[in-house]
This record gives C-alpha cells, sequence and structure tokens, in this order.
C-alpha cells in the first residue's frame, strides 16, 4: 500500500479503496466522458456508460477466478504541466488457487494521465502495460 502525501497519492488510494468496496458508480466519477484506454492491443475511446457497464462483468469474472481486492503497490507521478499529472502504478492482484486455496500474486503495471485542473480530478487515459487476460492464461488461472 502507498503512503498517500501527495493530492495525486490521495486520489489514487481512494480509486483502490472505491475498487475493494466495489463502489462502481464512484470509481466510474473518477474518469472523464469519454476517456481513452490503451493495452497491448491498441489505444480506444470508452464511453463512460460502457464502462460502468463492463465494470460488474469484470468483477464477477475476478471473483470466480478466487481473486482477493487488488492491492496498489507503488505509485510514481510526472508531473507534466500545471494541470495534467502521469501517474505510473504497480497492482498486486491475489488469487486463491482452485485445489490448494494457495494464494498467486499477480502484478499489473498501468499508467494514467490525470487532469488535476479541476476540484475533483479525473482520469483521462488508462493503459494497461499488460494482457491481464492473457498473463491469468498463461499462470493457468483462467482457461478459456
Amino acid at each position: 500500500m502507498i503512503q498517500a502525501e501527495t493530492d495525486v497519492a490521495r486520489f489514487f488510494e481512494l480509486y483502490a479503496k472505491k475498487t475493494r468496496e466495489d463502489n462502481d458508480p464512484a470509481l466510474v466519477s473518477q474518469f472523464t466522458d469519454p476517456f481513452v484506454s490503451a493495452d497491448p492491443h491498441g489505444t480506444r475511446c470508452v464511453r463512460i456508460e460502457d464502462f460502468a457497464a463492463a465494470l460488474p462483468k469484470r468483477k464477477l469474472l475476478f471473483d470466480r477466478l478466487g481473486c482477493k481486492p487488488a492491492v496498489l503497490l507503488s505509485l510514481h507521478e510526472t508531473q507534466l504541466d500545471k494541470r495534467y499529472v502521469l501517474a505510473k502504478t504497480t497492482w498486486r492482484f491475489d488469487f486463491a488457487r482452485e485445489n490448494s486455496g494457495e494464494l498467486e500474486q499477480v502484478l499489473a503495471d498501468s499508467t494514467f494521465l490525470v487532469d488535476t485542473g479541476q476540484e475533483e480530478f479525473k482520469i483521462v487515459m488508462y493503459m494497461a502495460h499488460q494482457d491481464v487476460m492473457q498473463v491469468l492464461r498463461d499462470r493457468g488461472i483462467l482457461r478459456d
């Protein structure tokens, strides 16, 4: 868990809390409409209602796979200008293995572009550095 010493760190601490609590409406409110999503497969513009609809499906899948709430391990901020901050993060996902119940850790790196120009900060871009679903397949956690 990170130490929330900056406004951006407090923003991500709240983001992690909303994720742990499955507070989808509050989590969705931290993004602009639309926002940019990027991953190893490409880039797309995501409408907030589509994002909101996808969150419960992802939660169901991760619950089925025995995933514990994600933990924010690290946050590195780069102030780009007076308004925008680039936030590089590392998250830990713990999956309980079906047969043994042992926890298997999966680390995921992501980068966010955060608009800090308003009273409420907003994520305008989210980039996943790995294809998490492929990582889960490769580790035998997710089976098609």
